[in-house]
């Protein structure tokens, strides 16, 4: 299923100003056309929010978000975590844990949970949806 930028600001909690300025600077490009938002653009939506409220620059999420999507990784599964400068995407907790152990102050962005998150909001916006094209069927008959 794919989404307009007005849905993917809904199901992600961005704001549509957002998601057109994310578009239009690369850093989350649509994988649809015209300007459809999949899955992964979502959750991409979402990871790009959060890193960019840690305080990481545009410029760094870009290049983070590119080298995974562009690497064909799974972004869906991933954990992420930064130091404010640097962005890794882990698979083991145990990387996480030695990061720790060195002394630097790292972020924890768990990924795989916006992506139940996002998925919850679209199955939801499914259900409205239908629900309404419903309404409008039966008040149509």
């Amino acid at each position: 299923m794919a989404f307009s930028a007005a849905q993917a600001a809904r199901l992600t909690g961005t704001t549509a100003s957002q998601v057109a300025y994310w578009a239009r600077s690369g850093l989350v490009v649509p994988a649809g056309s015209p300007a459809r938002y999949s899955f992964r653009d979502l959750v991409a939506l979402r990871v790009v929010g959060a890193l960019l409220a840690a305080g990481l620059s545009p410029a760094r999420v870009r290049r983070a978000i590119t080298h995974l999507l562009d690497a064909g990784e799974d972004v869906t599964g991933l954990r992420i975590v930064t130091d404010g400068d640097r962005v890794w995407a882990c698979r083991d907790d145990g990387q996480i844990l030695d990061a720790l152990a060195h002394g630097q102050l790292a972020l924890f962005v768990a990924v795989d949970a916006y992506a139940a998150e996002v998925a919850a909001h679209v199955a939801t916006f499914e259900r409205e949806r239908d629900d309404f094209v419903d309404g409008l069927r039966a008040s149509g008959s």
